[in-house]
């Protein structure tokens, strides 16, 4: 950090700048701001709810758009977008009439302190959210039948870079782990320069490949890529001297206007405070999610991935590589929220899905329908048609990792032998690494 002087004037341009600076931070981050603070941070999830209606008018009287806000996890919505302009037009009116009403100051040392160190903490937070999500595969989960199943030129450039960073659970981690650590640098005054350039550099590359990959987080990582560029910018003369023009480097000022020690004392223990609630809270809430997940994985003795590799409808055999779009290729049987469903993807990659219940002979299942377009990357379990069931399958074990499901279904007489797949049976999961290679293995 540059050095302060509480008696120094700034010149103009850099009041005006840092007036500007402090009202878009605030106004973009005032949630963040408060959702630091550790089982009061469901505040800040009010306080967005609480201006939604003002951007919502914006948008419908200013730019002629009408917002719908729906959570998708998107955040490059519209509502984004006019918020995003609504605030930097904010901005500048705020610093217009605080220029003129607060002409006569020469400089803000203690506002300035501030404004550093939430921002410090407010990219802090981020990066140990994300980072913690990466490193307990959160984020980026292994790839799951359905995607590893997918035909592949039908994913999207996000559902690949998913796959990409979910098929290596260490480089993953690693992702995860830069941003903790740039995250915990960032914390103290002593290490805030090399935490800002550090967390800078990891911010670059997540901000190029979600405008590369079109992954709907571009605005928010800028802001935190930006964020990190403004807390290096006052040291970056400095930096200048020592790496460009190979001169010596004044110190940086660490106590800013905090001169007096019983200050610096309680501003210590608060922040050891606060970073130790707030990682362990984090790694508990990531860690149980984690289980969460687990628990929620496919169960039951027919519960699996299954690759059809014999398929009769009314006792015709359907060839595994005809184009006949009713020939099943895979068959997931699984539970999700306490309910059994089972998925068939045919041949061309058209998914039906249905509900099931266990009988004493088999499997009785009831239609499902879509409830909007379906995405051949996603799961095909948006919706469902409540009727009487009118479906039943028998099924009968032919081994360990074998069955074969005869009867009825939607009016068709359906023969299937299943065998079970395992995500290890893909090359992509069950590759892994090697120091000697003869031959690329690039498939």
């Amino acid at each position: 950090m540059h050095a302060h002087n509480t008696t120094d004037r700034w010149s103009l341009a850099k009041r005006l700048a840092f007036r500007f600076l402090f009202l878009s931070f605030v106004l973009t981050f005032a949630s963040s701001l408060v959702s630091l603070l550790p089982w009061v941070g469901s505040v800040g999830g009010w306080l967005d709810e609480a201006v939604q209606p003002f951007y919502i008018w914006v948008g419908r009287a200013v730019f002629g758009v009408e917002i719908v806000i729906t959570p998708t996890g998107s955040g490059d919505t519209t509502y984004g977008w006019v918020q995003f302009a609504t605030n930097l037009a904010l901005a500048i009116a705020g610093t217009a009439v605080w220029s003129v009403v607060d002409r006569r100051r020469p400089s803000y040392p203690w506002l300035r302190d501030g404004l550093w160190i939430a921002m410090r903490f407010v990219l802090a937070g981020a990066m140990f959210s994300y980072g913690f999500s990466k490193v307990y595969g959160l984020q980026f989960p292994e790839p799951d039948f359905w995607r590893l199943t997918s035909e592949y030129g039908q994913s999207s450039p996000m559902g690949l870079l998913w796959t990409f960073m979910g098929s290596s659970q260490p480089y993953s981690m690693f992702g995860g782990w830069m941003e903790v650590i740039g995250g915990l640098l960032l914390c103290f005054r002593r290490t805030q320069l090399a935490g800002a350039l550090f967390t800078s550099g990891v911010m670059t590359n997540v901000f190029v490949l979600n405008l590369c990959y079109d992954v709907p987080v571009k605005l928010y990582s800028f802001q935190l890529l930006a964020m990190g560029l403004v807390i290096a910018a006052p040291d970056m003369p400095r930096l200048l001297r020592m790496f460009i023009l190979n001169r010596e480097a004044a110190p940086a000022d660490l106590l800013g206007p905090w001169t007096k020690p019983v200050l610096r004392r309680v501003a210590v223990v608060t922040k050891l405070v606060w970073l130790v609630v707030t990682l362990s809270l984090i790694v508990s809430e990531t860690a149980s999610a984690r289980e969460q997940i687990r628990a929620g994985s496919p169960k039951g003795d027919l519960a699996g991935s299954w690759e059809v590799i014999e398929h009769r409808i009314d006792g015709v055999e359907l060839p595994t590589l005809g184009t006949d779009a009713r020939r099943w290729k895979y068959l997931v049987l699984a539970e999700n929220q306490g309910q059994q469903f089972a998925v068939a993807t045919a041949i061309q990659g058209v998914r039906k899905a249905w509900r099931v219940e266990r009988s004493d002979s088999g499997l009785k299942f009831r239609a499902m329908r879509p409830a909007q377009p379906q995405d051949p990357a996603g799961d095909p379990i948006v919706g469902t048609l409540e009727v009487e069931f009118e479906s039943a399958l028998e099924v009968a074990r032919e081994g360990e990792k074998r069955l074969r499901l005869t009867g009825m279904l939607e009016g068709v007489r359906v023969e299937a032998a299943c065998e079970l797949r395992e995500a290890r049976d893909f090359p992509l999961m069950s590759r892994g690494f090697h120091w000697i290679n003869e031959h690329p293995f690039n498939r």
